[in-house]
C-alpha cells in the first residue's frame, strides 16, 4: 500500500489496532510509536525548528488518534528495498517516514532546543533523504514485535531516541508555539528508560496484503 493511498485513508486508519497478540512489525506498515514512560506519541507537522538545523520539528504529542503520529517503515537509506509485509528483525536498520509530510525521522549533531542534547528532526522529501535517517531497532528476540518495548539507535551518531515529561514546550519556553504541551524528542547517549518505545496501533501490512 503506497503512502499516498494511506494518506487518503488516514481518518479511519489512525485508530486501527494491531492484532491482539504480539506479532512482527513489517515493512511498509504505518505505525503509531508510543513513548512508554509518558504515553505520548512520536509526531511531526509542517513546523520547522527556530534554531539548530531549522528542519521540520519532531515532538512527542499527547493527542490520541492523531494522524500526525503515523510513520511508515522501510529499509534504511543505502540498503536494498525491503519487501512489503516482510518482518523487521531486532538489530535491523530502518527508515521511518512521516506519513503526512513524507519526511524521514532524522538526527544530527545540532543541539535540541530545550535540553541541548542531540536534535531530532524530520528531513528529506517523499521518503528520500540521507544516512542521518537510519535507525537501528534495538529489541529482544528475533523480530521487532508489537506490544514489545524497544529502543531506536541513530546509526550515524550512536544516540538513542528519547523523551521526558521534564522537557515540555510551554508558553514560557515557546510562547504561542503550535507545539505547546508537547515533549521534546532528543538523541541521548545511553540506552535509558526515557528511550523506551512501543507500537500498539497503526496500519499493519502482512505479506499477503502487499
Amino acid at each position: 500500500m503506497s503512502r499516498s493511498i494511506l494518506a487518503l485513508l488516514l481518518p479511519a486508519l489512525a485508530l486501527s489496532a494491531l492484532e491482539p497478540n504480539p506479532s512482527p512489525l513489517t515493512c511498509n506498515s504505518s505505525l503509531k510509536i508510543t513513548h512508554l514512560p509518558t504515553g505520548h506519541h512520536l509526531s511531526s507537522a509542517e513546523i520547522n525548528w527556530g534554531s539548530g538545523s531549522q528542519q521540520q520539528a519532531v515532538t512527542a504529542s499527547p493527542i490520541q488518534g492523531d494522524a500526525a503520529a503515523l510513520w511508515m517503515v522501510s529499509s534504511a537509506q543505502g540498503e536494498p528495498g525491503c519487501a512489503a509485509g516482510s518482518p523487521v528483525k531486532c538489530g535491523e536498520s530502518v527508515r521511518l517516514t512521516h506519513l503526512l509530510t513524507g519526511k524521514n525521522l532524522h538526527s544530527h549533531e545540532y543541539r535540541s532546543p530545550l535540553t541541548h542534547q542531540q536534535e531530532v528532526s524530520a528531513f528529506g522529501q517523499d521518503g528520500q533523504g540521507d544516512g542521518g535517517d537510519n535507525w537501528q531497532v534495538v529489541c529482544a528476540g528475533t523480530y521487532w514485535n508489537s506490544d514489545q518495548p524497544f529502543h531506536l539507535r541513530h546509526l550515524d551518531t550512536g544516540r538513542y531516541l528519547a523523551a521526558s515529561d521534564q522537557a515540555k514546550f510551554t508558553q514560557q519556553n515557546c510562547p504561542n508555539c503550535p507545539i505547546v504541551g508537547q515533549l521534546e524528542i532528543a538523541g541521548v547517549k545511553a540506552q535509558k528508560d526515557s528511550g523506551k518505545w512501543v507500537v500498539q496501533r497503526g496500519v499493519f501490512i502482512k505479506a499477503e496484503d502487499a
